[in-house]
């Protein structure tokens, strides 16, 4: 049984499939459009900002 990756180690191979994507201009592709929202969420639920009343 493998164990559950942690989510620095998902983040880790989200970011590396991206720049791997973009170190051979595969930027056109639907695999670099999906990690990259899927980076970019990850970002705002990280460091976004919060909102004050």
């Amino acid at each position: 049984m493998h164990p559950n990756p942690s989510p620095s180690d998902t983040d880790h191979a989200l970011l590396e499939g991206l720049l791997q994507l973009a170190v051979e201009g595969q930027t056109e592709e639907q695999d670099f459009q999906r990690i990259g929202e899927e980076v970019y969420s990850r970002l705002l639920d990280t460091y976004g900002q919060t909102t004050q009343a």
